[in-house]
């Protein structure tokens, strides 16, 4: 009987334990994939300054940005498990996320893709109508779908 007694508190203990590590990983996720988009909104303003003349056209700077974009967005793709539309830090993310996972994950692989076609600019004629297509396709899509405003 102190065998199964003892067996009940492990096993309770260790259910806690997983609760609380699933709530961290979580709250980990919501903060990972806010610093992962933020880190995408200064990749962008970097190209949208070039692209409005605001700063020197600069094809390495082009390539390293959207490549940084490119590799923020792949990587949050994962940064949305179940159960982290809630935390402990408040989240942007719509319910559409985790109800529509497959057009939420379309529409990341889109913006992946022009993003990727930003990094082969190699002038300035290109890079606009090119970055506008990663602003469409990948941002805009995005945020018009599965980001609520922020209050």
């Amino acid at each position: 009987m102190q065998l199964i007694s003892r067996i009940l508190r492990v096993a309770a203990a260790g259910g806690i334990a997983l609760g609380l590590s699933v709530t961290a990983a979580q709250a980990d996720a919501i903060e990972d994939r806010q610093a992962a988009m933020k880190d995408v909104g200064k990749s962008m303003k970097a190209l949208a300054a070039m692209a409005k003349g605001e700063a020197e056209f600069d094809a390495a700077a082009v390539k390293s940005n959207a490549d940084n974009i490119a590799a923020k967005m792949d990587a949050a793709k994962a940064l949305f498990p179940d159960g982290s539309d809630k935390g402990a830090k408040e989240t942007w993310a719509k319910a559409e996320i985790w109800t529509d996972k497959d057009t939420f994950l379309a529409i990341m692989d889109d913006g992946i893709a022009a993003a990727n076609a930003v990094a082969a600019v190699g002038d300035m004629d290109a890079l606009r109508p090119a970055l506008g297509g990663l602003g469409g396709k990948g941002c805009k899509a995005c945020h018009e779908k599965f980001r609520r405003p922020k209050e």
